[in-house]
């Protein structure tokens, strides 16, 4: 849970070897994926109570890839 009005970054990482050579983050929105941005970080300058959700990062090498996911609640 996040106040309303709060500065909010979610970090991703991992320890693949090789290395990951890209992270993608996404958002469920009525059942749907959204793409939202590629990177490591995602920042909220001020959460607002439309940011509530399921959020996800996708880890991708070579290999394949994995996600993790967290429930951001304001």
């Amino acid at each position: 849970s996040v106040l309303e009005g709060s500065l909010l970054t979610l970090i991703c990482s991992s320890d693949a070897n090789p290395a990951v050579l890209n992270y993608t983050w996404s958002r469920e929105s009525e059942g749907q994926l959204e793409q939202l941005q590629t990177g490591d970080t995602l920042t909220f300058n001020r959460t607002d109570w439309k940011h509530r959700g399921w959020y996800h990062c996708t880890a991708q090498n070579q290999h394949g890839s994995q996600n993790s996911s967290v429930m951001l609640d304001i």
